[in-house]
């Protein structure tokens, strides 16, 4: 009896050693390192979806901005077109300035005068200042504190009133284009809407020269 009990403890101390053997053959995964094997496996189709979203979306910024740089360039470009070497200002860029902008370019007025000023279509007046600048060259009409009208003095140029090629020389000096049609045409005068960026400008004569330029900075003090 006693050795068929040694005998079936034998067997059994058999089994338990052969069993840890293969137990240890094998060694198992680490649960940190097959998470992280699952968590790369299902990530993997969404995180590329991500990446093509995110590229996409910064190609479509990148796009944008290039085609803001474009048509910025081609604004530039319109405006260098027409200005040239020679312009004296440009009369596009004193539409409602101030006072004190307007002083920043040209200096103090040598002389100044109140009067007032209807906004066409209404029968109210409301005060206006005319600053003269640079022994009178340039005579600019503030309405309101904004710069709206501006007389443009060039006698001293010479500027022949009759010749076509010579008399748009006049819109050189005022940053204008030079290749706009005239609206209106008279023996004395000479008028262009929408020319340059400003509303409207007249150009009259004096003895067959070209004597100033009138310039309406904005639709709103026409």
């Amino acid at each position: 009896m006693m050795k068929k009990m040694i005998l079936l403890f034998s067997c059994a101390a058999a089994l338990v050693i052969s069993a840890c053997s293969k137990d240890e053959a094998k060694p198992a995964q680490p649960a940190a390192a097959q998470a992280e094997d699952g968590n790369k496996k299902s990530a993997s189709p969404s995180s590329q979806k991500d990446e093509n979203a995110t590229e996409a979306s910064a190609n479509q910024s990148d796009e944008t901005a290039t085609n803001e740089e474009s048509e910025t360039t081609d604004v530039d470009g319109e405006k260098k077109d027409y200005l040239s070497n020679d312009h004296e200002f440009v009369a596009s860029e004193l539409a409602n300035l101030s006072e004190n902008q307007v002083s920043d370019k040209w200096g103090q007025p040598q002389k100044s005068e109140n009067v007032k000023f209807r906004y066409s279509g209404t029968s109210n007046f409301v005060p206006a200042v005319v600053h003269y600048y640079q022994n009178e060259k340039y005579a600019v009409t503030f309405v309101q504190g904004k710069a709206a009208r501006l007389v443009y003095y060039v006698a001293d140029q010479e500027i022949p009133f009759d010749d076509d090629e010579e008399r748009v020389k006049a819109l050189q000096l005022a940053g204008l284009p030079t290749d706009a049609e005239e609206t209106t045409d008279t023996d004395t005068a000479y008028v262009w809407n929408n020319i340059g960026g400003v509303y409207e400008v007249t150009m009259f004569s004096k003895a067959n020269m070209v004597d100033y330029l009138y310039i309406t900075l904005d639709e709103a003090y026409k």
